[in-house]
């Protein structure tokens, strides 16, 4: 796991590093497969040579450039597995970073473990309804740190599990799947990682939308009120607090390390969903899973028909009881 004071101190920039390394891999492999056409299939040929020694030889050249290719496509991917895999480490270090510095002005202490406290010099001779101010603050800080922290942890377990695939002997085997967040086990091969396959929408955009996470959750509820499904603002604090554990509210996040990513359907936007659960629970005129206000939809409706109700899911519920730490839904 991941701690408070690692994240706050970690260097992301080792992930591009890494990635880099695996780019020069593939670029060589690639290289030494065209080797083997150019420079040695080229010559097993009549009138250099012929019979069947050249068959064999020409059929052992041919095995050889197939696995290279395929040694190459499988280190790009690794590739692009680190890059992605940067980004969000180095999003949730600069989340942690940012509500940390908030916290700081704020005049809230905060612990080398990440733990927010109100000293009682802020909360002296203030009324009532200004002590809850002063706490929920410090509240929403404490979930912002701990939310960086989860994922965080999420990414270096995934690349992890992703790195140890590419030894046979270290590689998982089959899961069940989870639909929503990408907390789940998902489908395919344990801890294979991801496969290349992006699935049924494709990548993430190159750009994210304009807008704010409050806004999206605002807009997704009344549309949702519109489908006779009514969500008070507390539901509506449970929404953002799954979004800030699951993509710290990237709409193009997308998770290519779990074995959600391993069975061709990776974990995306706002709330997380596969493809293949998005599609299920999103409504007409809002299927896009990269749309924040589409997914918003689409990952509460599939929490509610699992779990009745958003105070159920079980990060949320968790939480709530202060019975563990955020889970994935």
């Amino acid at each position: 796991m991941v701690t408070y004071r690692q994240l706050k101190d970690a260097n992301p920039a080792m992930f591009h590093q890494s990635a880099a390394a695996w780019k020069d891999w593939a670029d060589t492999a690639l290289q030494h497969a065209g080797y083997l056409n150019d420079r040695v299939g080229q010559h097993i040929t009549e009138p250099h040579w012929g019979g069947l020694t050249s068959e064999l030889a020409r059929g052992r050249v041919a095995d050889a450039h197939v696995d290279l290719s395929a040694s190459a496509s499988q280190l790009k991917t690794v590739e692009t597995v680190l890059i992605q895999a940067g980004q969000d480490f180095e999003e949730a270090q600069n989340d942690l970073v940012t509500a940390t510095n908030e916290a700081t002005q704020a005049g809230f202490n905060v612990s080398d473990s990440g733990d927010v406290t109100v000293p009682a010099t802020l909360t002296k001779d203030k009324k009532p309804d200004e002590v809850t101010t002063i706490n929920n603050h410090a509240s929403t800080l404490q979930t912002r740190i701990t939310a960086a922290v989860y994922r965080a942890t999420r990414v270096d377990a995934g690349v992890t599990k992703a790195l140890n695939a590419l030894d046979p002997s270290k590689a998982g085997g089959r899961n069940g799947a989870n639909g929503g967040g990408s907390g789940g086990s998902g489908g395919g091969h344990g801890g294979a990682g991801w496969n290349g396959d992006y699935g049924s929408s494709g990548a993430p955009p190159m750009q994210r939308p304009s807008g704010q996470v409050a806004d999206w959750i605002n807009q997704a509820i009344q549309i949702l009120r519109q489908q006779g499904i009514n969500l008070s603002p507390q539901d509506a604090g449970y929404i953002a607090t799954i979004i800030q554990y699951e993509s710290g509210g990237n709409p193009n996040s997308i998770n290519l390390w779990d074995s959600n990513a391993a069975a061709g359907h990776p974990s995306k936007g706002l709330m997380q969903t596969i493809d293949p659960t998005f599609n299920s629970y999103a409504l007409p005129g809002h299927t896009s899973v990269y749309n924040p206000v589409d997914n918003i939809i689409a990952g509460t409706r599939y929490a509610l028909h699992r779990y009745g109700s958003l105070s159920n899911v079980p990060g949320i519920r968790n939480i709530l009881h202060h019975s563990g730490g955020y889970v994935g839904y």
